[in-house]
């Protein structure tokens, strides 16, 4: 008796498409700062805000849907907000 080939990855079944049934790609979202020609400024705690969880920690590129470059600027108006006192390193 012969064997079949199969494949270990999935128990010997083959998907069409390849990975996941309920893998669907996602709308990646629009960068806020892109999209306004706007900049991210320590002085508005509220504004910065936004981009912060509900614990106090600064939303990932994936939440935020900021791009890499406004990404690190705003992470840095946030760290700067953050030492001046405008903005909370923890929520209590």
């Amino acid at each position: 008796m012969q064997r079949e080939n199969k494949s270990r990855s999935h128990g010997g079944r083959e998907r069409p498409g390849g990975g996941r049934p309920d893998a669907r790609k996602k709308k990646r979202k629009v960068c806020y700062f892109c999209a306004n020609k706007a900049t991210a400024d320590y002085k508005n705690p509220g504004f910065l805000g936004r981009f912060l969880t509900d614990r106090g920690k600064i939303m990932t590129v994936r939440s935020s849907g900021c791009c890499s470059k406004h990404q690190r600027a705003l992470a840095k108006q946030i760290k700067r907000a953050r030492q001046v006192g405008f903005l909370p390193y923890t929520v209590e």
